[in-house]
Protein backbone atom coordinates (compact mmCIF):
# COMPACT_ATOMS: atom_id res chain seq x y z
CA UNK A 1 0.00 0.00 0.00
CA UNK A 2 1.58 3.04 -1.29
CA UNK A 3 0.28 6.88 0.03
CA UNK A 4 1.83 9.92 -0.96
CA UNK A 5 0.77 13.22 0.39
CA UNK A 6 1.35 16.09 -1.83
CA UNK A 7 1.02 19.93 -1.62
CA UNK A 8 -0.07 22.75 -4.33
CA UNK A 9 0.77 26.25 -4.80
CA UNK A 10 -2.92 26.77 -3.58
CA UNK A 11 -2.18 25.85 -0.23
CA UNK A 12 -3.80 22.38 -0.36
CA UNK A 13 -3.17 19.18 0.99
CA UNK A 14 -3.66 15.94 -1.28
CA UNK A 15 -3.27 11.73 -0.41
CA UNK A 16 -2.85 10.19 -3.22
CA UNK A 17 -2.31 6.31 -3.92
CA UNK A 18 -0.57 4.90 -6.14
CA UNK A 19 -1.42 1.66 -8.01
CA UNK A 20 -0.10 -1.62 -7.08
CA UNK A 21 -0.44 -2.68 -10.51
CA UNK A 22 -0.13 -1.78 -14.20
CA UNK A 23 -4.27 -1.67 -14.38
CA UNK A 24 -5.42 -0.98 -11.28
CA UNK A 25 -5.64 2.82 -12.04
CA UNK A 26 -9.46 2.60 -11.70
CA UNK A 27 -9.17 0.33 -8.39
CA UNK A 28 -6.76 2.61 -7.04
CA UNK A 29 -8.97 5.60 -7.96
CA UNK A 30 -11.88 3.98 -6.08
CA UNK A 31 -9.53 3.75 -2.93
CA UNK A 32 -8.35 7.24 -3.02
CA UNK A 33 -12.30 8.65 -3.03
CA UNK A 34 -13.34 6.03 -0.89
CA UNK A 35 -10.50 7.50 1.63
CA UNK A 36 -11.18 11.04 0.85
CA UNK A 37 -14.78 10.84 1.70
CA UNK A 38 -14.87 8.77 4.84
CA UNK A 39 -11.55 9.92 6.46
CA UNK A 40 -13.62 12.30 8.84
CA UNK A 41 -16.68 10.06 9.16
CA UNK A 42 -17.09 8.40 12.48
CA UNK A 43 -18.04 4.97 12.16
CA UNK A 44 -16.87 4.96 8.36
CA UNK A 45 -14.03 2.79 6.85
CA UNK A 46 -11.83 5.28 4.89
CA UNK A 47 -8.47 2.56 4.40
CA UNK A 48 -8.75 -0.17 2.22
CA UNK A 49 -6.21 -2.52 0.93
CA UNK A 50 -6.15 -2.48 -2.91
CA UNK A 51 -6.63 -6.12 -2.97
CA UNK A 52 -10.04 -5.62 -0.52
CA UNK A 53 -11.37 -3.42 -3.30
CA UNK A 54 -10.74 -6.00 -5.97
CA UNK A 55 -12.77 -8.47 -3.97
CA UNK A 56 -15.76 -5.93 -4.74
CA UNK A 57 -15.39 -5.14 -7.47
CA UNK A 58 -15.25 -9.16 -8.81
CA UNK A 59 -18.79 -9.51 -6.90
CA UNK A 60 -20.09 -6.48 -8.84
CA UNK A 61 -18.85 -7.42 -12.23
CA UNK A 62 -19.56 -11.46 -11.51
CA UNK A 63 -15.95 -12.14 -12.65
CA UNK A 64 -12.42 -12.41 -10.93
CA UNK A 65 -10.19 -8.85 -10.98
CA UNK A 66 -6.78 -9.01 -10.03
CA UNK A 67 -5.45 -5.99 -11.75
CA UNK A 68 -3.96 -6.76 -14.57
CA UNK A 69 -6.80 -5.94 -17.67
CA UNK A 70 -8.81 -3.37 -17.64
CA UNK A 71 -11.78 -1.82 -15.50
CA UNK A 72 -14.87 -0.54 -16.88
CA UNK A 73 -16.60 2.50 -15.55
CA UNK A 74 -20.13 1.09 -14.74
CA UNK A 75 -18.41 -1.66 -12.79
CA UNK A 76 -16.58 1.13 -10.13
CA UNK A 77 -19.27 2.72 -9.97
CA UNK A 78 -20.86 -0.32 -8.28
CA UNK A 79 -17.60 -0.86 -6.40
CA UNK A 80 -17.84 2.43 -5.02
CA UNK A 81 -21.89 1.93 -4.36
CA UNK A 82 -21.11 -0.54 -1.83
CA UNK A 83 -18.37 0.97 0.18
CA UNK A 84 -20.25 3.59 2.36
CA UNK A 85 -19.85 6.78 0.23
CA UNK A 86 -23.22 7.26 -1.26
CA UNK A 87 -24.34 6.48 -4.34
CA UNK A 88 -22.42 6.82 -7.93
CA UNK A 89 -23.35 6.96 -11.21
CA UNK A 90 -21.26 5.84 -14.66
CA UNK A 91 -21.88 7.79 -17.53
CA UNK A 92 -20.25 8.95 -20.68
CA UNK A 93 -21.61 12.42 -21.05
CA UNK A 94 -18.96 13.05 -23.77
CA UNK A 95 -15.45 15.10 -24.08
CA UNK A 96 -17.23 18.16 -24.04
CA UNK A 97 -19.12 17.92 -21.13
CA UNK A 98 -16.42 16.86 -18.62
CA UNK A 99 -14.84 19.93 -17.54
CA UNK A 100 -18.20 21.13 -16.53
CA UNK A 101 -18.88 17.70 -15.10
CA UNK A 102 -16.01 18.10 -12.58
CA UNK A 103 -17.20 22.05 -11.35
CA UNK A 104 -20.76 20.39 -10.52
CA UNK A 105 -19.36 17.68 -8.47
CA UNK A 106 -16.17 19.15 -7.15
CA UNK A 107 -17.73 22.81 -6.97
CA UNK A 108 -15.36 25.84 -6.95
CA UNK A 109 -12.72 27.39 -3.90
CA UNK A 110 -11.47 30.77 -4.42
CA UNK A 111 -7.79 31.02 -4.42
CA UNK A 112 -7.14 32.09 -1.07
CA UNK A 113 -9.69 30.26 1.00
CA UNK A 114 -9.09 28.21 3.32
CA UNK A 115 -7.74 24.78 2.19
CA UNK A 116 -10.93 21.67 1.75
CA UNK A 117 -11.55 19.76 4.53
CA UNK A 118 -14.71 17.65 3.08
CA UNK A 119 -14.57 16.72 -1.10
CA UNK A 120 -16.63 14.71 -3.26
CA UNK A 121 -14.01 13.46 -5.75
CA UNK A 122 -14.53 12.09 -9.61
CA UNK A 123 -13.04 9.83 -11.98
CA UNK A 124 -12.32 11.08 -15.19
CA UNK A 125 -11.33 8.48 -17.78
CA UNK A 126 -7.94 10.21 -19.90
CA UNK A 127 -7.54 9.03 -23.76
CA UNK A 128 -3.56 8.92 -24.52
CA UNK A 129 -4.57 9.36 -28.22
CA UNK A 130 -5.01 5.87 -29.56
CA UNK A 131 -2.77 4.96 -26.84
CA UNK A 132 -4.83 3.73 -24.12
CA UNK A 133 -7.04 4.99 -21.31
CA UNK A 134 -6.15 5.75 -17.65
CA UNK A 135 -8.67 6.73 -14.79
CA UNK A 136 -7.51 9.69 -12.48
CA UNK A 137 -9.68 11.44 -9.48
CA UNK A 138 -10.48 15.30 -9.54
CA UNK A 139 -10.70 16.70 -6.18
CA UNK A 140 -10.76 20.08 -5.74
CA UNK A 141 -11.36 23.16 -8.09
CA UNK A 142 -9.67 26.08 -7.23
CA UNK A 143 -10.42 29.56 -8.94
CA UNK A 144 -7.97 32.24 -9.98
CA UNK A 145 -10.51 35.56 -11.26
CA UNK A 146 -12.44 33.92 -13.98
CA UNK A 147 -9.33 30.99 -14.41
CA UNK A 148 -10.08 27.34 -12.99
CA UNK A 149 -7.75 24.93 -12.15
CA UNK A 150 -8.44 21.02 -11.10
CA UNK A 151 -6.15 18.98 -9.40
CA UNK A 152 -6.06 15.87 -10.65
CA UNK A 153 -4.65 12.87 -8.07
CA UNK A 154 -2.70 10.14 -10.49
CA UNK A 155 -2.44 6.73 -9.02
CA UNK A 156 0.31 5.82 -11.57
CA UNK A 157 2.76 8.87 -10.54
CA UNK A 158 1.04 8.82 -7.02
CA UNK A 159 1.58 12.82 -7.50
CA UNK A 160 -1.23 15.47 -8.10
CA UNK A 161 -1.29 17.57 -11.08
CA UNK A 162 -2.99 21.24 -11.67
CA UNK A 163 -4.55 21.19 -15.22
CA UNK A 164 -6.54 24.07 -16.73
CA UNK A 165 -10.32 24.06 -16.43
CA UNK A 166 -12.57 25.73 -19.25
CA UNK A 167 -15.76 24.50 -18.82
CA UNK A 168 -17.41 24.02 -22.61
CA UNK A 169 -14.00 22.84 -23.97
CA UNK A 170 -12.35 19.12 -23.79
CA UNK A 171 -10.29 18.54 -20.30
CA UNK A 172 -6.71 18.22 -21.43
CA UNK A 173 -4.47 16.45 -19.20
CA UNK A 174 -0.39 16.88 -18.65
CA UNK A 175 0.74 14.25 -16.29
CA UNK A 176 4.08 15.87 -16.51
CA UNK A 177 3.67 18.75 -14.75
CA UNK A 178 3.96 18.15 -11.52
CA UNK A 179 4.26 20.40 -8.23
CA UNK A 180 6.91 20.40 -5.82
CA UNK A 181 6.72 17.34 -3.48
CA UNK A 182 8.82 14.27 -2.27
CA UNK A 183 8.72 10.64 -1.49
CA UNK A 184 8.76 9.21 2.18
CA UNK A 185 9.21 5.60 0.85
CA UNK A 186 6.40 3.62 -1.06
CA UNK A 187 5.94 2.62 -4.77
CA UNK A 188 5.30 4.73 -7.66
CA UNK A 189 5.85 4.58 -11.46
CA UNK A 190 7.44 7.68 -13.44
CA UNK A 191 5.95 8.33 -16.39
CA UNK A 192 7.72 7.10 -19.79
CA UNK A 193 6.36 8.39 -23.30
CA UNK A 194 3.15 9.81 -23.48
CA UNK A 195 2.10 12.51 -21.23
CA UNK A 196 -0.60 14.47 -22.55
CA UNK A 197 -3.96 13.42 -22.86
CA UNK A 198 -7.65 14.29 -22.42
CA UNK A 199 -10.72 13.24 -20.99
CA UNK A 200 -12.96 11.32 -23.66
CA UNK A 201 -16.39 11.42 -21.70
CA UNK A 202 -16.50 8.57 -19.37
CA UNK A 203 -16.92 9.59 -15.45
CA UNK A 204 -17.96 8.10 -12.33
CA UNK A 205 -19.84 10.42 -10.34
CA UNK A 206 -21.26 11.08 -6.76
CA UNK A 207 -25.31 11.90 -7.19
CA UNK A 208 -26.25 11.43 -3.34
CA UNK A 209 -24.80 10.91 0.33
Amino acid sequence: MAWFTRFTRFGDIHLVYAQEQPNSCGIACVNMTVFKINKLRPGRRAVHREQQIYTVYSAVSGANYDGSGYSYSNHLAGTLNRLSVGTWVSRNIGAGAVAQRIVDSCGTVPFGAPPIINVTPILVLVGWGGGGAHWVVVDTVRTVGRNMWATVCDPWDGNVHITRLRTGQPFRYNASRVPLSWDLGGTRHEYQGTTHGAADGWVVYRTST
